[in-house]
């Protein structure tokens, strides 16, 4: 009886994770596993309107930058490679129109500056021509050429300071000064074909130290946007709420403005900054009524980007259904150390954020040597939310996820994100053995016993819909992989189409999964 009572218990808990994963219509197309001369990393990839695709990689030891062209069934059309020569370092490869282009910067030691050269061609030859675009001095500017991959940045399209309009129109250089008095940044515009349109010598009415940059963009107007977090000029006694306050400039060829978003009450560790489809600027957080590293809700300004006056601030405390989804019937514990992914628009308005629980633990190892301390990083829980376009909170759900490792590229770490048919679609690798908890909640998970590894992880796709529901399905089994694929840097190529990069030693493939 015992044991006819165990199996029904296993078969009915089997059935009840299985019940979890339910059909999502895609189809995979891997290409053949190719094999390179050495280790290389993936930055990013390119498809144009006749299905062309251009992926650009660097070498593990950055000492190369490739270009690769393959159809659309990833069969090699044409290949580039350019040698990184000493003092210098590759950034910001794009495509525009007809145009392949990357720029690289040289730290010219006997004159005592930093050059920046353009290099385009043709995306058909790969035959590129170099011309110097800007060049700063290292002593106004000491720290440029170390900012060019900054840790701070880590994981963000935001290589070399420089950030594109989004319809590619214009990009900005931000190049934050040594400035020992007050904050102080060169502010450069160029248009699509890196023609400087203008520049500023942008000086804030703060110290450099009470000033904390938080993002430079540039709108498809050619207006900058600087947010920074402010703090005060001496220690006061503490009041309730942030000592802090966030600052919004708006740069032009002519003019500054600034307007001031204050937290009131509340603790915001950090803002993101956007401009929404109806050409709003958007500032969205998540705030806590404790301290400044455990959040309630989540908290936007919506700005009018003519005068930058506030049109609306909310502060939304998460939803009940957020909160079973994390703790189920303890609700006591809150949200820490959350860092933004991606921020899109559905169709039918609003936007939709994706954020992780990211942190870094130290910890000291004890050897015969005496010791040495370990870094671990921590890709936990993700959170998906919805804002109407007011910045109201409309829902907001958790997926229970657990990774650690050792160093930050793992390429099973984190996850990526997609946009098709108004519907949000998270792609993650995670342990193959999936998690029940209680109220029907699932857990991507991973435990001091069950390590991530390329052995015991699949592939998985997530599937919001328009209100917040969610199912996933199992795509792969990396153990059946030659090149398990890397989720974190996936590649929206299309509107239904996205690319993978898979790495195993010198093997590497190309995923293309297209949501039908």
């Amino acid at each position: 009886m015992k044991k006819i009572l165990f199996l029904f218990f296993i078969t009915f808990f089997v059935s009840k994770i299985k019940a979890q994963e339910s059909p999502i219509d895609v189809t995979l197309f891997k290409s053949e596993v190719l094999k390179e001369k050495k280790s290389n990393i993936l930055r990013t990839i390119f498809k144009d309107e006749s299905n062309t695709l251009y992926i650009i990689r660097t070498s593990e030891n950055e000492k190369y930058f490739y270009i690769d062209v393959f159809d659309n069934d990833f069969k090699q059309i044409n290949s580039f490679e350019h040698k990184i020569e000493k003092r210098r370092k590759i950034s910001g490869g794009f495509l525009n129109g007809n145009t392949l282009g990357f720029i690289e910067y040289y730290k010219n030691r006997k004159e005592k500056k930093i050059e920046a050269y353009l290099y385009t061609s043709k995306k058909e030859k790969l035959e590129f021509s170099k011309r110097k675009i800007f060049e700063v001095t290292t002593d106004r500017y000491p720290s440029f050429f170390g900012s060019i991959f900054s840790a701070s940045k880590m994981d963000k399209d935001f290589e070399g300071n420089m950030s594109f309009s989004k319809s590619g129109k214009y990009n900005v250089f931000n190049i934050d000064s040594s400035d020992k008095k007050n904050e102080h940044h060169s502010i450069k515009v160029f248009d699509e074909n890196f023609n400087k349109l203008w520049e500023k010598e942008f000086e804030l009415p703060y110290k450099d130290k009470r000033f904390k940059l938080q993002d430079v963009k540039v709108s498809d107007e050619g207006e900058v946007s600087v947010l920074g977090k402010v703090y005060p000029k001496k220690k006061k006694k503490k009041k309730k709420g942030g000592n802090y306050h966030y600052e919004l400039f708006k740069i032009t060829k002519n003019n500054v403005v600034s307007t001031k978003l204050s937290v009131d009450d509340h603790f915001v560790a950090t803002l993101e900054l956007d401009f929404t489809p109806e050409d709003k600027i958007s500032c969205i957080g998540f705030y806590s009524n404790k301290n400044e590293y455990r959040f309630k809700g989540v908290c936007s300004f919506i700005i009018n980007p003519e005068d930058i006056k506030i049109e609306n601030s909310k502060f939304s405390p998460f939803t009940e259904q957020f909160l079973t989804d994390k703790y189920g019937k303890s609700k006591e514990k809150e949200l820490s150390n959350i860092r933004f992914k991606n921020v899109s628009y559905p169709e039918g308005g609003g936007m939709i954020i994706t954020a992780e629980e990211f942190f870094i633990t130290t910890t000291y190892v004890h050897n015969q040597y005496g010791g040495y301390t370990r870094i671990s990083y921590n890709f936990d829980d993700i959170i998906t939310l919805k804002l109407n376009d007011e910045g109201d909170l409309l829902w907001a759900r958790n997926i229970n996820k657990a990774q650690t490792s050792g160093y930050f590229s793992n390429p099973l770490m984190s996850f990526g994100t997609a946009q098709y048919n108004n519907n949000e679609y998270l792609i993650l690798n995670a342990h193959k053995k999936m998690g029940e908890l209680s109220g029907g909640r699932i857990k991507f998970r991973e435990s001091f016993l069950w390590k991530a590894t390329k052995k015991n992880t699949n592939l998985y796709i997530v599937k919001f819909d328009a209100d917040g529901n969610f199912i996933y399905k199992t795509l792969l089994s990396n153990k059946e992989e030659e090149a398990p694929f890397n989720c974190r840097y996936i590649e929206q190529v299309s509107d239904n189409e996205l690319i993978l990069y898979g790495q195993r030693k010198r093997k590497r493939q190309f995923l293309k999964i297209t949501i039908n």
